[in-house]
C-alpha cells in the first residue's frame, strides 16, 4: 500500500507543480499590476487559507465581526459556497421565506443568525459584491470577507491566514498531490497567521518552533486558537421538552470537514450510538434523513435525540427534509473561537482594531457611494 501511494504521489507531483506554478504566476501578475486589481473603498479584512477544506474560516470570521461591531458599522461578504443561486444575494434584502441555505449557503446563513442586524451578502465576484453591499449600506465602515485570500482582483486591506494545527500548510503541496490551493510561499502576503484547532490537551506551544516550521517573516504576528463548544441548544419542539442533563445516548449527524474534535468533545459527556458522517456542505436528502428517523425513532413514543452542528442545522431546515426533522429532538452544538492565552487575544484584537482605525484616518470611511453599481 505504501509503495502504491508513493507511485501515485510521483505520478501526481508534476500536476501539483503545474497547479502551483499557475497560481504563483497569477498572484505575481496581480502584484506587479499587469493584471488590474481593485482596492476596497473601506477597510476590508479577509479571513482565508491556503488549504482546501475546513480550517475554521467561518468561526474566525464571526469572531472578527463580533469584535468590530462594538465600535464600527460592519458588513460581511462571502462566496456562499454550496448555494444553488447565482450572483449577488443580500440577506437583509431577502424575504424571510428565501433565507435558506440553498440561496445563501450554510455558512453565511449561520453567520446571519448569529448577527441578524449585520448586513451580509454573498457573491463569487468580491469586487461586485463589495460595491453592491456598500451601495445598500452606505454607513458601512469595514467589510469582513470569508475566504478571499485567493481572490486577487479584489485587494483586501488586511489578510488573516488560517492553518490547522494538525494539517499545517508546511510541509504540503498544491493539489492534486497535496491539499493546497497554491504554494506555501504565498503565506508571505498574510498580515497575520493563525494556527487553528489546537487540541484541548495542548496547553502550551513553542511559538519560535512554529514560526520556523511555517517559515514566517519576523514581522508577521502568529496566533493560536482552538474551538470552544457551548452546551447543546434545543432547536425543535421535541428537544425543548427534554432535560439535557438526563441525556446519555445520542445520534450525531455531521456534514463538515474534519469532525474529529467535535467527536472527542461529545464523547466526554455522551454515548454516540451512531455517527452519520457526510462531506463538507453536504445537502441532506429526504432518503438520508428518513433513514435516521426510521432507525432511531421509537414508535412507542420516545424521541430520537439528534445532535448536529450549527452549520448542518442550516441545511436541515430545507423544504424537502424539514417535515421529518421537525419530528426529531434536535440539539445543535454552537462553537466559538478562543485564543490560547489572554495576551494573544488582546494583541490580535488590538492589531485588527488599529488597522481599521488607521485606514479610517486616511479617509476611507469618508467615501460616499454616489451611484448604483
Amino acid at each position: 500500500m505504501n509503495r502504491f501511494k508513493l507511485i501515485i504521489g510521483l505520478f501526481l507531483t508534476p500536476f501539483s507543480l503545474l497547479y502551483g506554478l499557475v497560481a504563483f504566476v497569477r498572484r505575481l501578475l496581480y502584484r506587479t499590476g499587469i493584471l488590474h486589481g481593485e482596492d476596497s473603498p473601506v477597510p476590508a479584512i479577509d479571513i482565508g487559507n491556503l488549504a482546501v477544506g475546513g480550517t475554521g474560516k467561518t468561526p474566525h470570521t464571526q469572531y472578527v465581526i463580533n469584535l468590530l461591531k462594538q465600535n464600527f458599522h460592519v458588513a460581511s461578504l462571502s462566496r456562499g459556497y454550496g448555494r444553488k443561486s447565482k450572483g449577488y444575494q443580500s440577506i437583509l434584502m431577502a424575504s424571510e421565506e428565501s433565507r435558506i441555505s440553498e440561496i445563501f449557503g450554510d455558512e453565511p446563513l449561520m453567520t446571519h443568525y448569529r448577527f441578524p442586524d449585520i448586513p451580509l451578502a454573498v457573491d463569487g465576484d468580491r469586487c461586485e459584491g463589495v460595491r453592491r453591499l456598500l451601495f445598500e449600506n452606505p454607513e458601512t465602515e469595514v467589510v469582513v470577507l470569508d475566504d478571499a485570500y485567493q481572490h486577487l482582483r479584489f485587494r483586501s486591506s488586511f489578510h488573516i491566514l488560517l492553518t490547522e494545527y494538525g494539517r499545517p500548510f508546511r510541509p504540503d503541496m498544491p493539489m492534486p498531490c497535496g491539499r493546497l490551493r497554491e504554494f506555501p510561499s504565498a503565506s508571505r502576503y498574510a498580515d497575520a497567521v493563525v494556527v487553528t484547532k489546537v487540541p484541548d490537551n495542548v496547553s502550551t506551544l513553542n511559538e519560535g518552533e512554529w514560526r520556523r516550521r511555517l517559515r514566517l517573516d519576523p514581522t508577521q504576528p502568529l496566533f493560536f486558537t482552538r474551538f470552544r463548544y457551548a452546551p447543546p441548544r434545543p432547536v425543535t419542539q421535541a428537544s425543548r421538552q427534554l432535560n439535557l442533563g438526563s441525556l446519555r445516548d445520542i445520534v450525531l449527524l455531521t456534514g463538515i470537514a474534519h469532525p474529529e474534535p467535535l467527536l472527542l468533545h461529545l464523547k466526554k459527556s455522551f454515548n454516540i450510538v451512531s455517527h452519520y458522517e457526510f462531506p463538507d456542505h453536504h445537502i441532506f436528502s429526504e432518503r438520508e434523513i428518513q433513514h435516521i428517523y426510521t432507525k432511531h425513532f421509537d414508535n412507542i413514543g420516545g424521541h430520537c435525540v439528534l445532535f448536529t452542528t450549527e452549520k448542518d442545522w442550516m441545511r436541515l431546515q430545507s423544504d424537502h427534509v424539514i417535515n421529518i426533522v421537525s419530528l426529531l429532538a434536535v440539539f445543535v452544538i454552537p462553537v466559538d473561537v478562543v485564543f490560547l492565552t489572554e495576551n494573544q487575544k488582546n494583541t490580535f484584537n488590538q492589531i485588527v482594531i488599529d488597522h481599521v482605525r488607521g485606514k479610517k484616518k486616511k479617509g476611507w470611511a469618508d467615501r460616499r457611494v454616489s451611484e448604483q453599481p
